[in-house]
């Protein structure tokens, strides 16, 4: 008989034991999961509020020009944009190193940084705005056989390796710094460049 009582004892330990660890282990997991979150709530550094606030109040041309490759801190403040600041974003432009997906936002970047200073007067930020949304349904051959979205420089279809030809560079019937729209799914055509006056 007594070793019945020193059985059920021995058992209750047991399953004391047991019930131990993963209550141990949960609370170690839930620690872990909650240091994330805490980390998360924490407010963003003094370093980034410059960025941070350049960033909520980005417009469609001034997401074109980030779009482009162009640091947050070199995107022009303001309401306009005069032919000086035009001038000098395209001069920054030419000192930026080259990645493929910057290649199509920065051409049309360049087109529209070219009329304010052609014009010689200073262009709203509205109507920048207004002129980037000309360009949402066009595509641009990119130098690595791509053809791109014209605004996020997204590469939708390989052409094929692009050759110098007697008139500039291309691949298939597709040339560099030429516009494009999409037909339907397969057939691709010519566009026209945006008549950015007509704005």
């Amino acid at each position: 008989m007594l070793s019945e009582p020193r059985s059920r004892r021995r058992w209750i330990r047991v399953a004391c034991l047991s019930v131990h660890v993963p209550l141990r282990l949960f609370v170690t997991l839930a620690l872990i999961a909650s240091g994330p979150v805490a980390c998360a709530s924490r407010p963003p550094p003094d370093a980034l509020a410059a960025t941070r606030d350049a960033l909520a109040t980005l417009d469609d041309f001034g997401a074109l020009l980030l779009g482009a490759g162009l640091p947050v801190e070199a995107i022009p403040q303001g309401r306009s944009v005069s032919p000086v600041q035009a001038e000098r974003l395209r001069r920054h432009f030419g000192l930026l190193p080259y990645l493929p997906q910057h290649y199509a936002p920065r051409f049309v970047a360049d087109e529209l940084l070219r009329y304010v200073a052609e014009h010689r007067q200073e262009v709203s930020r509205w109507d920048l705005s207004r002129m980037v949304q000309e360009y949402r349904s066009l595509f641009l051959l990119r130098q690595d056989g791509f053809l791109a979205a014209a605004l996020t420089g997204a590469p939708v279809r390989w052409v094929g390796p692009v050759e110098v030809r007697d008139h500039g560079a291309g691949a298939a019937e597709f040339e560099i710094g030429v516009f494009y729209t999409r037909a339907d799914s397969e057939s691709w055509r010519r566009a026209d460049n945006p008549n950015l006056d007509r704005l």
